[in-house]
């Protein structure tokens, strides 16, 4: 049952027939439902690839492709954008059929992948909303009204582990799982907000204009010319005022962004920039503050509620600016003189003296000092009236102080504010509203946004073993930190960032009960002496559980500290089972106890004396089993004489002796453990270590592997090839290094490339693999090599498994097919009547054609395939082989 109405079934089915499967993914996409391709992939299945398994993010061919809609080659990177994303990763593990994990997140310095971290280690993304919705054919959006649409998109993360047969809520929060969203916002370029500075600018003058009514009005003339009766000669003054705050008005407003109080908008009037924080209109439902992180399953982010709140937003906004622009006023004040005019002409000279006052600072008892132009007879008289201007601040400052006031106070505030907005609704606030509608008509047509998307599907499981109760139990489940949903009314396409899924197999032993089981235990050693231990075996107990073992006495009481065991997936243990030193001869049962139902088994131990021990078959045991010229190896004998000196011997397959002997003693307990180094100059093959005591009694011998310098160990790591092409977008005739990791050591590599139909282009190159399970080598593409998809393919002569990646040939500079897009048809994604607008292009292949960015070049063929298949995987076009997550 697949509880997500109407989203597609979970992605876990690489391995529909094993018991338990996980995948992980940083992105992947779907076009019309069916898996598409992914980045930074990785999956597991309990049975052939338990994992874990990783994935690592390689951004370098993302939004290099070139996709061909209809006779147009468009570059990818003109809708979408990925390259500012960080060290992403994911891991996926499945180590039983109850037990799965999948994690896709920030790689950290330790290898490990986490979900925790900074904002800005995640990195960002961004699509290019406006060029989607005008090449999809979505009308609505014109240039004047906004002429750049972004979506930005913080990378995401996510984690699902089911532990014993159950899916886990790992943080208490959204559900199963948990999920990191690091950032999502939108951003605007808009000729209507730019024309708004203007505006502004024009309101500033019109501030000036009030505040020099306002001050004529209240300003008391006669007690300011009434200074001046007392000197003798002098005309009556002319009193001027002049504001001059517009510039500052204007750049306290557009001189930096302004954020609204609900930190949803900020806008930048200077640039006509508009962003959204998305995030800001999350409403958690339980109160919580954990934004985009703590909300509940398929959260929709823009629904109805959306352009109500934004609108809303802008209303409050403005009123921001309101507020901006009256405390401006009030510093600017400064900005506004008082001009006070002696002038007068006479037969022999001119009175020509002025006296400036800013008014914040003549109110503050700062005055300058008068500019005397005088000349003539009326020097004199002059410089008697700029003597009696110097020296009467104390009597202006009251005369001012009224005009100040009145400025600065409520009432003041309330005719500025009367003022401004009047202004600024018909100017700013009403266009603005006007605009942001049909932009959130065409995001809800074009994009849907579903943080914590998660399908899941249920099976019934039985819960006890002792009645048919069954209950629904989640056994499927995928997690989408971010989905994002092209044409959401047709789920024509889906892009997913941050994903990670899990299906397990509880079966009768999953979560509630066990199921039957049918416990039981064995030792071995079945007789062992005081000191000694044994090793106890459980089988039949609850699978993936936990169980508990006690050695108890012939009397049945307990002997020493219970031991704990984890079962696995079958119900099975393994655990040493000391006996005291002190432990009286007899028969000591070793009980094995199911936790889970209390049901328990019990095997018998005999517990005699330690020279009845000696008398037994000694054994001998060499660790490592296989080791290089001059290593040391570590030899244990058991079962030997107690006291008896044993000689130790490394021999050849035909019984010779190589190097010298090691001579050592066995304990009371009758084992012994020494070093044993392998001479320098021993020839590799089989050879035998043998221990004889020296009183002639039976010895034992194990074998040892001299395994041959410069080669690799058995079961190491150089068994998961894979293969790294640098450069790999390329011109016919260019050399391409290729870098090999995880060869077999020693093995002669042939590298040949090929083209998607798995035909041989040029001439092969060999390599041998270093020690280091490694090569180096460079290819050519040969000349008159088609523009396309190429594949280098790398096959040890071993015939064990190689591995693929694909590199892309171009006409012209490698830069020509990945840059501005100007040889890829002109006004591709401008909304123009240039090529691609102008085709009409089908939405399936559009589509195709940014999802195609998203994973292009992101997925690392991993696994011996035919080339064909390792083409379809590169391009996004395998639906079957690796399905995203």
């Amino acid at each position: 049952m697949v509880t997500a109405t109407g989203l597609p079934a979970v992605a876990v089915d690489n391995y529909p027939d094993e018991p338990s499967e996980a995948a992980a993914s940083v992105l992947d996409s779907t076009l019309f439902q069916e898996a598409l391709l992914a980045a930074a992939y990785s999956d597991a299945g309990s049975e052939s690839n338990p994992g874990p398994n990783e994935g690592n993010l390689n951004v370098e061919l993302l939004g290099s492709e070139l996709v061909r809609i209809g006779d147009v080659e468009v570059p990818l990177d003109e809708f979408l954008d990925f390259g500012q994303l960080g060290a992403l990763a994911s891991k996926s593990e499945a180590s039983s059929p109850v037990d799965a994990h999948a994690v896709s997140g920030l790689l950290g310095a330790d290898g490990g992948i986490t979900l925790d971290g900074e904002t800005e280690d995640f990195g960002k993304a961004s699509v290019d909303v406006l060029s989607v919705a005008r090449l999809l054919g979505v009308d609505g959006l014109t240039d004047e009204i906004v002429d750049q649409l972004l979506l930005e998109v913080g990378a995401g993360a996510a984690e699902v582990k089911a532990e014993n047969g159950v899916i886990l809520d790992q943080d208490g929060v959204g559900g199963l799982g948990q999920y990191r969203v690091a950032d999502l916002d939108l951003f605007l370029h808009s000729p209507v907000i730019e024309d708004a500075a203007s505006s502004i600018y024009d309101i500033g003058g019109t501030i000036d204009t009030t505040v020099e009514d306002l001050v004529n009005e209240n300003l008391d003339d006669s007690a300011l010319t009434g200074l001046f009766d007392a000197v003798p000669g002098v005309p009556t003054p002319s009193i001027t005022v002049d504001s001059n705050m517009q510039e500052n008005l204007f750049q306290s407003v557009v001189g930096e962004p302004i954020t609204s109080a609900n930190q949803l908008i900020t806008i930048d009037l200077s640039t006509g920039e508009l962003q959204i924080h998305l995030d800001k209109l999350v409403d958690n439902p339980d109160g919580s503050e954990g934004g985009l992180n703590e909300l509940p399953p398929n959260y929709e982010l823009i629904d109805d509620t959306t352009y109500p709140l934004i609108a809303e937003t802008v209303h409050e906004l403005m009123q921001e600016v309101t507020r901006i622009l009256i405390g401006a006023i009030e510093d600017s004040l400064n900005s506004v003189t008082i001009n006070i005019a002696f002038y007068e002409e006479g037969p022999l000279g001119t009175l020509d003296v002025s006296w400036s006052l800013p008014l914040a600072d003549a109110v503050n008892g700062d005055f300058p000092e008068a500019v005397d132009n005088s000349t003539g007879t009326m020097a004199p008289v002059a410089a008697v009236l700029v003597n009696t201007i110097n020296t009467l601040g104390p009597a202006l400052a009251p005369i001012l102080a009224p005009v100040y006031d009145l400025l600065i106070s409520d009432e003041g505030d309330n005719i500025f504010e009367l003022l401004i907005n009047d202004l600024k609704t018909d100017a700013i606030t009403a266009p603005i509203r006007e605009l942001l509608s049909p932009v959130f008509d065409v995001l809800s047509e074009v994009l849907s946004i579903t943080i914590n998307r998660q399908v899941s599907e249920t099976t019934e499981v039985t819960q006890t073993s002792t009645a048919a109760e069954a209950a629904e139990v989640v056994t499927s489940f995928d997690l989408n930190a971010l989905s994002i949903a092209l044409l959401p009314a047709n789920e024509v396409a889906r892009i997913n960032l941050g994903n990670a899924a899990v299906r397990i197999t509880p079966g009768d032993g999953g979560p509630g009960g066990p199921g039957e089981i049918n416990p039981s235990i064995s030792v071995d050693p079945a007789t062992v002496a005081p000191g000694q231990s044994t090793i106890a075996t459980g089988t039949g107990y609850t699978p993936d559980s936990t169980a508990t073992v006690q050695l108890t006495d012939p009397d049945g009481n307990p002997v020493g500290e219970a031991i704990p065991v984890d079962t696995d997936s079958t119900g099975g243990f393994s655990v040493a089972v000391p006996v005291p030193a002190d432990a009286e001869l007899g028969v000591y049962p070793v009980v094995g106890t199911d936790d889970t139902t209390g049901e328990a088994a019990e095997a018998p131990l005999a517990v005699v004396a330690g020279s009845d021990i000696c008398a037994m078959d000694p054994t001998l045991t060499v660790e490592p089993g296989a080791a290089y010229p001059g290593d040391t190896v570590s030899v244990v004998g058991q079962g030997f004489p107690a006291g008896v000196p044993v000689v130790v011997q490394l021999r050849d397959a035909e019984g010779n002796a190589v190097g010298d002997p090691v001579t050592v003693t066995p304990d009371e307990a009758c084992g012994f453990i020494t070093d044993l180094t392998v001479p320098e100059d021993a020839e590799p093959g089989d050879h035998i270590v043998e221990a004889l005591p020296e009183d002639g009694s039976e010895g034992a011998e194990a074998p040892l592997e001299i395994l041959a310098p410069g080669t690799n160990p058995p079961g190491d790591e150089c068994t998961d090839p894979t293969i790294v092409a640098d450069p790999t977008v390329v011109e016919a005739g260019d050399e391409v290094m290729v870098t090999g990791t995880g060869f077999p050591a020693g093995a002669t590599v042939t590298v040949q490339l090929k083209d998607t139909q798995g035909n041989n282009i040029g001439d092969p190159v060999t390599v041998e693999v270093d020690e280091d399970c490694g090569f180096t080598t460079p290819i050519t593409v040969p000349e008159g090599t088609p523009p396309g998809v190429i594949i280098v393919d790398a096959q040890p002569d071993d015939g064990s498994e190689g591995a693929q990646t694909p590199i892309t040939v171009v006409a012209g500079s490698p830069d020509a097919g990945a840059g501005d897009g100007d040889d890829a048809g002109a006004g591709a994604g401008d909304g123009t009547d240039g090529g691609l607008a102008a085709t009409g292009a089908n939405v399936a292949a559009l589509i195709a054609a940014m999802v195609l960015l998203l994973g292009a070049g992101a997925v690392m063929i991993k696994r011996r395939r035919e080339i064909s298949q390792a083409f379809a995987t590169a391009m996004g076009r395998m639906s079957g082989d690796k399905p995203a997550v």
